[in-house]
C-alpha cells in the first residue's frame, strides 16, 4: 500500500501538514525524524488517529510489529473507519504469524473501502498460501469488480489463474493488465511464461521480448526468452538470450544449461560442453546438468558417454529414486550387452516420458505445481 494515505477529514489543515511531514520523513528513510514528528503530535493531541497510524509505521520500519500493532489498534479505537489502519494492522498480524487475524483485518479494510486493491491482493496471497486457491480467486475476482482499471489487481488475478492451470483466462487478465499499464514488465513476463508453459512458443517469444526491453536487468526474463526461442528452434538467438541472463547472474544454473543446449542445437557441440564445464565439480552432480550432457553427447554420436551421463542423472535424482522405480531399475541394471547407441536412446526416451507424465500430473493437480514452485523459491532464497 502506498505510504501516502488519506487523512481523516476531521484533521485541522495545519495538523494534516504535520502528519504529512512525518510520513515524508519516513519515506525518505529518516526513521528517527519521523518518530519525533509523531510523538510531538501525540503529545499535543493524544486523540489524533493519523499520528498513531504514523507512529505504527515507524515501528513497522524497525521490524517491531507487535509495537506497531498497538498503535494501529489505538488509531482504530479512535477512528474505527480508518481503512489504512485496518490494512496496516492486517500487515502486522501477518508478520506476527496470525493469518486468521490478518485475513479478518483485510476484510475489514475492504468493507470500509471496497476499492482498496492492495487489501484484496494481500488477502488472496494469504489464502493461496493456505491452500485455499478457490477463495483467493474469488477475492481477486471481487477486487476486479470494484477496481477494473487497477492493473495490479488484474495482474494478481492473472497469476493466480495461471497457477490454478486456467491458461486461457489468465492470458486474458495479463493482456488487460498490459492494456492498463503497457510498461509493466512483470505483466509481459507473466504472460510470456504462461504461454511458455502451454508450449505456445511464438506468443511467448513476443511477450518476453517486450519484457526484456522493459526490464533488461532481470536474469529471469532473458532466461525465459531463451527457452521460448529454443522452443522455436532459433538456437543462435536462444544462446544469446541465455548468455544475457548469465551476464547478469553467472550462478544461474538453468541459464547455463539452456546456453549449452542452445549451442548444441546450433551444432556447436564443443562450445556446449565447454559451457557446462564451467559449473564445476559440484555443479556436475546436479541431475539436470547430467541430462544436458547426455543429450549433447548423443548429438555428438558419443553414445557411451551419453549412457554414463543419463545413468548418473537418474541415480542422483531423489525424486526419481522415490517415485519412478521402473526408470531407476533401467538405469541400474539395463544396457548389459546392448548397443550403447540403442541403450542411450532408450534412456533418453524414458526420461522424456517421465517428464511428460510429471507435467500431466501437475496439470491435473495445480497444488503440486504450487508446491514445486514454492520449493524452488525457497532453494533460490538459500
Amino acid at each position: 500500500m502506498p505510504a501516502q494515505y488519506d487523512m481523516s477529514p476531521q484533521i485541522r489543515p495545519e495538523m494534516r501538514e504535520d502528519v504529512q511531514a512525518g510520513l515524508s520523513a519516513l519515506q525518505q528513510g529518516d526513521i528517527d525524524g519521523a518518530r519525533e514528528h509523531f510523538i510531538v503530535l501525540l503529545e499535543e493531541d493524544p486523540g489524533l488517529a493519523s499520528a498513531h497510524l504514523g507512529l505504527g509505521r515507524v515501528f513497522t520500519a524497525e521490524g517491531n510489529h507487535a509495537k506497531a500493532l498497538e498503535h494501529f489498534e489505538e488509531a482504530l479505537a479512535i477512528q474505527p473507519d480508518l481503512a489504512p489502519a485496518r490494512f496496516f494492522s492486517a500487515e502486522a498480524h501477518e508478520q506476527l504469524g496470525d493469518t486468521h487475524a490478518a485475513v479478518s483485518d483485510y476484510d475489514a479494510a475492504i468493507a470500509i473501502d471496497p476499492s482498496m486493491g492492495f487489501a484484496y491482493i494481500r488477502k488472496a496471497r494469504l489464502l493461496e498460501n493456505d491452500d485455499r486457491l478457490d477463495q483467493a480467486q474469488e477475492t481477486l475476482t471481487e477486487a476486479v469488480r470494484h477496481s477494473p482499471q487497477d492493473a495490479g489487481v488484474r495482474l494478481a488475478l492473472a497469476n493466480t489463474l495461471a497457477r490454478a492451470g486456467d491458461i486461457t483466462q489468465s492470458e486474458g487478465e495479463f493482456e488487460r493488465a498490459i492494456d492498463l499499464q503497457p510498461d509493466m514488465w512483470v505483466a509481459h513476463f507473466g504472460l510470456g511464461t504462461t504461454f511458455l508453459r502451454a508450449k505456445q512458443y511464438g506468443p511467448a517469444r513476443d511477450a518476453l521480448t517486450k519484457a526484456a526491453r522493459l526490464a533488461g536487468d532481470k536474469p529471469s526474463v532473458h532466461q525465459a526468452l531463451g527457452a521460448a526461442l529454443a522452443g522455436l528452434g532459433d538456437h543462435a538467438r536462444a544462446a544469446k538470450a541465455y548468455d544475457d541472463a548469465l551476464r547478469l547472474d553467472p550462478t544461474n544454473m538453468r541459464a547455463t544449461i539452456g546456453a549449452a543446449l542452445a549451442r548444441s542445437g546450433a551444432g556447436r557441440h564443443r562450445e556446449a560442453l565447454e559451457t557446462l564445464q564451467r559449473v564445476g565439480r559440484m555443479g556436475n552432480r546436479f541431475p539436470p546438468v547430467q541430462k544436458a550432457l547426455g543429450d549433447i553427447y548423443l548429438a555428438m554420436d558419443r553414445p557411451s558417454d551419453a549412457v554414463d551421463a543419463y545413468r548418473a542423472m537418474i541415480l542422483n535424482s531423489k525424486r526419481m529414486a522415490s517415485g519412478d522405480p521402473a526408470i531407476l531399475e533401467l538405469a541400474r541394471n539395463g544396457g548389459e550387452g546392448e548397443d550403447p547407441a540403442v541403450f542411450a536412446k532408450q534412456l533418453q526416451d524414458a526420461l522424456a516420458e517421465q517428464k511428460t507424465a510429471m507435467a500431466e500430473q501437475m496439470k491435473a493437480n495445480p497444488r503440486m505445481f504450487r508446491e514445486r514452485l514454492m520449493s524452488r523459491r525457497q532453494r533460490n532464497a538459500g
